[in-house]
């Protein structure tokens, strides 16, 4: 995206080209048309993208984890506000997550204080830019934000002492697209705003190119073993997914199953929200919890052991 515009198109356009490859390899065979090989071909050229679509693993890992991940952008807790949002507090100490790394948080009527009571957590998020949340059950060594406190899609790192080691943990939330589904549900919707919808998705894919470019350099300057989790607003297709990829492993290609949509809203198949760790860390278990809906976007779970 930094160096050609349209790359974030092409990423939304992959799914569709492996689907049409195996639909005209099918309907070619039926047919006993020639050059069916060639969409054969096609469909086995695309065998690394599966993975990134469904997984089958149903087995967790075996071993006892050092600490647990919740990451959700909670959307400003817009399904939770019935009885003063304790039902949404209640539901996130019931998870008993060592980390909890919330997007689009904002901390209204004192749920920041009643998380950190309730919960027994230590609080790294920053108290101007609030809305890119981190919370620990372990000591605090640092923290910071990674983009400046002007930027609204931030990444904030904290480090975290759990026994006689130190991890980094990040909660992310990268540029977003900006994208209406409401105005896209029809073919007049599509026309309409088909301009509109195009600059957001060439401008947001460039943006979080950027941000990923920042976060990987402050990865590898980390003396620490480091998790990234949160909404990182980009399919498993695109560029900046495979950037990320290039120095960490994905949770739900590791240990998850399905399809791992994470987003609920009227635009399907997304799996946007993720968490990626890298070396010294090993995920053993990982879920989507898609019967939660205090948002647009499906929490995600994840249980780690520290290796080093």
């Amino acid at each position: 995206p930094l160096h050609f515009q349209y790359a974030s198109i092409v990423s939304f356009a992959i799914p569709i080209m492996m689907l049409l490859s195996i639909l005209l390899f099918l309907l070619t065979t039926f047919l006993r048309k020639r050059f069916w090989y060639y969409y054969l071909f096609a469909a086995l050229l695309a065998w690394p993208y599966y993975s990134l679509i469904y997984e089958f693993k149903d087995e967790p890992m075996m071993g006892e984890s050092d600490f647990s991940v919740l990451n959700f952008n909670v959307k400003w807790f817009i399904g939770a506000r019935k009885n003063n949002y304790e039902d949404v507090i209640d539901w996130v100490i019931a998870q008993d997550a060592d980390f909890l790394c919330f997007q689009e948080y904002y901390p209204q009527r004192g749920i920041s204080k009643r998380i950190m009571e309730k919960g027994k957590y230590y609080d790294a998020t920053d108290k101007e830019r609030f809305n890119v949340a981190l919370f620990s059950k372990y000591p605090i060594v640092r923290k910071g934000l990674l983009f400046g406190k002007d930027k609204l899609n931030n990444a904030l790192y904290a480090d975290v002492k759990i026994k006689d080691d130190t991890i980094r943990i990040y909660s992310v939330h990268l540029e977003s697209m900006g994208i209406n589904p409401e105005k896209l549900q029809d073919s007049e919707g599509i026309r309409s705003e088909y301009d509109n919808v195009k600059f957001r998705i060439l401008r947001g894919s460039r943006a979080r190119a950027e941000q990923v470019k920042v976060i990987m350099e402050h990865v590898e300057d980390s003396p620490y073993p480091v998790l990234i989790a949160g909404d990182f607003n980009d399919v498993p297709f695109s560029y900046n997914y495979f950037k990320l990829k290039e120095g960490l492993n994905n949770a739900f290609e590791e240990v998850g199953s399905g399809f791992g949509i994470t987003y609920n809203g009227k635009i399907p198949f997304l799996r946007i929200d993720n968490q990626f760790f890298g070396e010294g860390i090993e995920i053993l278990q990982f879920q989507t919890l898609s019967d939660v809906y205090y948002s647009d976007h499906f929490p995600l779970m994840g249980e780690y052991r520290i290796t080093d």
